[in-house]
């Protein structure tokens, strides 16, 4: 962005500084159960990886949750499952915590960052609007979430006018906590 456009050195220095920001939208860990009266049933499993990431991103599709068709329902095992967010697939890992009377006990939990896009964009533009920029629109690729691994990143297009400026996005950890710097 050009000075012309309003955009300090101060300004400009206040974008770069890091901000730490959850915009998760994952469910974190979570637990769940299902029957295993006939042994492993892997679309009753897909269906509660299914239905913990549709209550943590109610306004989001949340389709085609699968699971191996084979899995151990034992202590301590791992089952990869995953789903799919407004078209972006999520991998999750599925850990058995309990196998007792017919039922086995699971904890639910995303296997890589499910960051929010249109979260990200508010704190950006937010964060803009308090350095005197209203106005600004942001970019991020058209998606609705970014599906990657923690110390990983993804750029967000800036623009006022007829400037524009890049801003990294780096996904911090698997909560969706990220840092935005330019």
């Amino acid at each position: 962005m050009a000075k012309d456009q309003g955009v300090t050195p101060t300004k400009r220095a206040a974008l770069a500084a890091a901000l730490l920001v959850p915009v998760l939208s994952a469910v974190g860990a979570c637990n769940a159960s299902v029957s295993t009266g006939s042994g492993y049933d892997a679309d009753a499993v897909a269906k509660q990886v299914q239905k913990a990431q549709q209550d943590a991103t109610p306004d989001l599709e949340v389709t085609d949750a699968t699971c191996p068709g084979d899995a151990d329902l034992e202590k301590g095992a791992t089952i990869d499952c995953s789903v799919a967010i407004d078209g972006v697939k999520a991998p999750y890992t599925v850990t058995v915590t309990s196998v007792e009377d017919g039922h086995a006990k699971f904890e639910i939990a995303p296997a890589q960052a499910i960051v929010s896009v249109a979260k990200t964009v508010e704190i950006i533009q937010a964060q803009m609007e308090k350095q005197g920029l209203a106005g600004v629109t942001v970019d991020c690729g058209g998606v609705a979430v970014v599906v990657q691994d923690p110390q990983t990143s993804f750029t967000c297009t800036l623009t006022k006018g007829d400037q524009s400026q890049d801003v990294t996005v780096a996904i911090e950890d698997l909560d969706g906590n990220v840092t935005i710097t330019s």
